[in-house]
């Protein structure tokens, strides 16, 4: 087995990527929180600034798209991502939800995602904290893998991996050019504060992960 690089530090990305495969089969359903001006299905151009996009030149920038298995975990993977979990009194702008949307997704045709799951990255001598856990001022680095794999690995739709804001659910982030038009069939696309259900389930977050929610 390959000896784990040394903690802290992104190493630099493989040359191959020989590890497991996801398949989501048809009928998976997914979260997507995104922003208001994209519809639930359409990929970001390459606008940000995150872990594993974007990706490629300005001009010639992959379009990409997170999700995760849950709401739950889409919340974490977005809206509370950079809330500092050390951090006393932990506030957000109920003001802010307007800004995005939440999507339901159901794979309407098979994907398959190059998994970095535990098993993975031990194959590939890596630690959590290299790749996944990484503090943001190392998403230069994270992105270095996400460019090495849409490069050499042409047989994927994008990456999956456990969140690292809300461990035991997945999230993943697709590649634009390699995902057909239609493979991500809408359910549907609502604004968080304007669904009942979806703003009670999301108040409930906020109360258990001590988010103070203000106006």
């Amino acid at each position: 087995m390959t000896a784990l690089a040394p903690t802290g530090i992104v190493p630099k990305a493989p040359t191959a990527f020989p590890t497991h495969v996801t398949d989501l089969p048809v009928g998976a359903v997914l979260w997507r929180i995104h922003a208001e001006s994209l519809a639930g299905d359409t990929f970001n151009p390459g606008f940000g600034f995150s872990r594993f996009a974007p990706i490629g030149p300005v001009r010639k920038r992959v379009p990409t798209a997170y999700a995760a298995d849950g709401f739950e975990a889409a919340v974490y993977e977005t809206i509370f991502h950079d809330l500092d979990p050390a951090q006393r009194f932990k506030t957000y702008p109920l003001g802010k939800l307007a800004d995005v949307r939440c999507s339901v997704l159901r794979v309407a045709s098979p994907l398959a995602l190059r998994s970095f799951l535990a098993p993975d990255l031990m194959k590939l001598g890596v630690a959590r904290n290299q790749l996944i856990d990484t503090s943001a001022r190392e998403f230069p680095d994270t992105r270095r893998w996400s460019a090495a794999l849409h490069r050499k690995d042409t047989a994927t739709h994008g990456m999956v991996w456990e969140s690292r804001s809300y461990p035991s659910s997945l999230a993943m982030m697709f590649f634009g050019d390699r995902v057909r038009p239609a493979a991500l069939s809408v359910v549907s696309t609502t604004r968080i504060d304007a669904d009942p259900v979806l703003a009670m389930r999301f108040r409930t977050l906020a109360d258990r992960s001590g988010v103070t929610l203000v106006v």
